[in-house]
């Protein structure tokens, strides 16, 4: 039991400090404002450490095929300031129409491949010999639409990131003549073959 008058042991007195105070130290206790301000600096200190090893766990597992997919520039990661997200959200919405065209494409050269077939057994016409070369042309011009879809949406990606935009001209106008012609050379076919 402490004692008054420097008997025994100092008497410590409780404050809002961490640590206990000895009695009679007068310059060691400090004031709540300090106090708040010490454990505001010792959270922040406790905060970043906490971060740091959130972020040294999330580097350590780190899967072999994302770092390879960041080496080759196809994971990218970027701040969303202004309209970033929107800009390349749309972008693969285009790639979307791209290969969903390109698979329209591809399936109206089956399905012309087939009503030549039919017709010309139907008929007993000569129809079957275009069969074949226009179902193969719209296959390859739907491959030809997938494959300028990926480049275009690599080339935005890229022209987005450097904060420009390229306008599509020889791509579309290419697929548009392609398919005009191509529509016209089954019209004159079906006409000509009744």
């Amino acid at each position: 039991m402490p004692t008054l008058l420097g008997r025994g042991p100092p008497l410590r007195l409780q404050s809002r400090s961490p640590s206990p105070v000895p009695f009679g130290a007068s310059a060691l206790v400090t004031t709540p404002a300090e106090t708040s301000r010490e454990r505001r600096s010792d959270d922040d200190d406790a905060y970043t450490a906490l971060k740091r090893a959130a972020e040294q766990k999330t580097r350590q597992r780190i899967p072999r095929w994302r770092e390879v997919m960041k080496e080759w520039g196809l994971l990218l990661t970027l701040e969303n300031a202004g309209s970033v997200a929107r800009d390349h959200l749309a972008s693969e919405r285009t790639f979307l129409a791209y290969a969903r065209t390109s698979l329209t494409i591809s399936s109206t050269g089956v399905a012309l491949v087939q009503l030549f077939t039919l017709s010309a057994a139907a008929t007993e016409g000569h129809m079957e010999r275009f069969a074949r070369p226009l179902g193969a042309l719209m296959i390859g011009l739907g491959i030809c639409t997938l494959s300028i879809g990926v480049m275009r949406y690599f080339l935005v990606q890229a022209s987005l990131i450097r904060g420009v935009y390229p306008v599509a001209r020889i791509g579309p106008t290419m697929i548009s003549a392609i398919l005009v012609v191509t529509v016209v050379v089954v019209f004159v076919v079906i006409l000509t073959a009744r």
